[in-house]
């Protein structure tokens, strides 16, 4: 290795550089150059932590909260059922006659609870459609009804597939559903062969989606050229497993069965009130509580209690 120098009348001389001193040169570049990738690779690590911990703080911040949302929630329904179970009127009560009452009817109450609007409404399941007890005509009137003439095939498969859900045999009805097509779902599982013991096992059954089953499902002004949306809702506001006598009250069936029952219905001064549905919004949680407003006990005997997340509009997605 040379260097130039050009002396002032333009004449240039070639100097060698000493060995030591390139190698030394040499030496220094190859430090400089192996501590910036040092520099950058703990830069890379420290980012990598960093990150690391934000990702955890974030999800135990939102395991928090979920915590204290549910707690809020829960404790929330909890004083809405011992509220409503000192205010719920009896059956067969105008109200006209008694307005600070509560009615088991399906209106819509709104509360506040710590600056939070609550929604809330009450059900009294002898107005509903019993899956065990009803005739088998009614369902199928009913669900061939709210689904209206273009899904009549829809509503025949719901309709045999809960019809051979709860039967004891192997048979299968024209549009129903048994070992072989639960098989075939995924996962798999077998039918009832039985009784409805939850009304959320309807969601098992051959058919039934959960748009069906939570809606939202319109029911039109009937005889009207301009029919207006008068009901949404879906099969969890029309079925029951708890009206044990099979005949719907009047007072308390929601609009869509009164109008297609008719005179099927019964009298509510005839009913005898064995379990009410208390449905609590709190913010985007659903709870769902069956009880029995004749207890004698100071807390209130509950039938069933289920809570979720509710997803799109209310009521509409689980």
């Amino acid at each position: 290795m040379t260097i130039k120098i050009l002396d002032c009348q333009g004449f240039d001389y070639n100097f060698p550089i000493p060995k030591f001193i390139s190698d030394v040169g040499f030496k220094v570049n190859e430090q400089k150059g192996t501590v910036l990738v040092m520099v950058l690779w703990v830069l890379a690590l420290l980012t990598l932590v960093g990150g690391f911990y934000a990702v955890e703080a974030r999800i135990r911040r939102n395991l928090g909260q979920y915590a204290w949302d549910a707690l809020q929630g829960r404790e929330t329904a909890r004083s809405i059922l011992l509220f409503a179970e000192r205010k719920l009127s009896p059956p067969g009560t105008e109200k006209e006659e008694d307005e600070d009452s509560l009615f088991a009817d399906g209106s819509l109450y709104k509360v506040n609870f710590g600056g939070r609007e609550v929604g809330f409404m009450l059900e009294d399941e002898n107005g509903k459609l019993d899956l065990n007890n009803s005739s088998d005509d009614q369902i199928r009137n009913v669900v061939r009804t709210i689904l209206g003439d273009e899904e009549l095939e829809a509503a025949d498969t719901i309709v045999d597939g809960i019809l051979d859900w709860k039967d004891s045999d192997k048979l299968v009805r024209l549009n129903g559903a048994e070992d072989d097509v639960y098989q075939d779902m995924s996962p798999p599982y077998y039918p009832a062969n039985g009784p409805f013991r939850l009304l959320e096992e309807l969601l098992l059954v051959n058919g039934v989606g959960h748009e069906v089953f939570y809606g939202p499902i319109s029911w039109l002004a009937q005889d009207e050229e301009d029919s207006e949306v008068l009901w949404q809702g879906g099969l969890w506001n029309l079925f029951t497993i708890y009206n044990k006598s099979g005949e719907v009250s009047k007072g308390c069936a929601p609009l869509p069965l009164e109008e297609i029952l008719g005179n099927e219905l019964i009298d509510d001064t005839t009913s005898t009130r064995e379990v009410v549905c208390l449905r609590v919004w709190f913010g985007s949680r659903i709870y769902q509580v069956y009880w029995n407003p004749k207890s004698e006990a100071e807390v209130p005997e509950i039938k069933h209690w289920t809570e979720a997340v509710a997803l799109g509009s209310k009521g509409s997605r689980w």
